[in-house]
């Protein structure tokens, strides 16, 4: 099922990201994470891509395949392109088509150390091809702009210009800061883009995922975070479970703003999304 037809059923939904399996493939495994998280009625599922030759990166569309045969859940497999050859990503688009899978979420992807490969720049060389090829194409973008990019206005106007290439929806990086969330829909707004968006949403699990996310995000850090992080410092269960307060309050201001999804970027930790949704449903957002 296209993912442009689910989000478009009603707004304030909730869809999950998860990962391959960093060694070898589990079938049962995999099967056992999708088994917990498939109960609790996500929007779609997206399954994320390892580039540059990893042993996993053909694993996306098998894990993406799973979800939609195994458990009748919608979903969207990752490509990413900066560390490939264009023979490489056109044998991961066949892969897709072989499978059957029908959405994309194009992305450039971050270099790896070492990888001076570069066919692809940026997601806009794939995206084209993709489209053509028949899926729906999604991209990413960026509420408090791109790591790499120094103004938010020349994000959004890339966000546009993939809008025109025919990307249907976006999903955006995690934020912790709903005031960014706002002003970033009001600027997209205005700018003509009016794409579907899932808004993404990161769990809080340990100071040093954060740390990273703020380096490899370039994402903001409200003060509420930096007091969970000192109280919980020693404590990775209450870090979690105040984490997931932290979420639940942010998501439900978000969904009151109207916004169409919420993805939540799961870690491959099921207990984190039964969290969620149990918060969520206790506010009266999920049922």
């Amino acid at each position: 099922m296209k993912i442009t037809d689910v989000l478009r059923k009603g707004k304030g939904t909730l869809s999950f990201e998860i990962f391959p399996p960093k060694g070898d493939f589990d079938a049962n495994a995999v099967r056992a994470l999708l088994g917990e998280l498939a109960p609790l009625s996500p929007s779609y599922l997206s399954v994320t891509y390892s580039a540059g030759g990893s042993k996993n990166s053909a694993l996306t569309a098998e894990i993406a395949e799973m979800t939609e045969k195994e458990f009748a859940l919608p979903s969207v497999s990752h490509i990413t392109v900066i560390n490939n050859t264009p023979e490489e990503v056109s044998a991961t688009i066949d892969s897709f088509a072989a499978k059957g899978i029908e959405n994309v979420l194009a992305l450039r992807g971050d270099k790896i150390e070492g990888n001076d490969r570069r066919y692809f720049a940026h997601a806009t060389d794939i995206i084209p091809t993709l489209v053509e090829r028949g899926f729906t194409v999604g991209a990413s973008c960026y509420p408090e702009g791109h790591a790499t990019c120094l103004s938010l206005e020349d994000d959004i106007r890339y966000m546009k210009m993939k809008q025109d290439m025919g990307v249907r929806y976006f999903v955006s990086q995690l934020c912790f800061d709903n005031r960014y969330f706002f002003d970033f829909f009001s600027r997209i707004k205005k700018a003509g883009v009016d794409s579907l968006l899932s808004a993404g949403i990161m769990p809080i699990m340990s100071k040093a995922q954060v740390n990273r996310m703020i380096y490899m995000c370039a994402v903001s850090l409200p003060g509420a975070i930096i007091r969970i992080l000192n109280r919980y410092d020693e404590d990775k269960e209450g870090l979690l479970q105040a984490g997931l307060d932290y979420a639940a309050t942010q998501i439900a201001e978000l969904y009151d703003s109207g916004v169409d999804d919420i993805h939540f970027y799961t870690m491959n930790r099921p207990e984190a999304a039964k969290g969620l949704v149990e918060r969520l449903r206790a506010k009266g957002y999920l049922k």
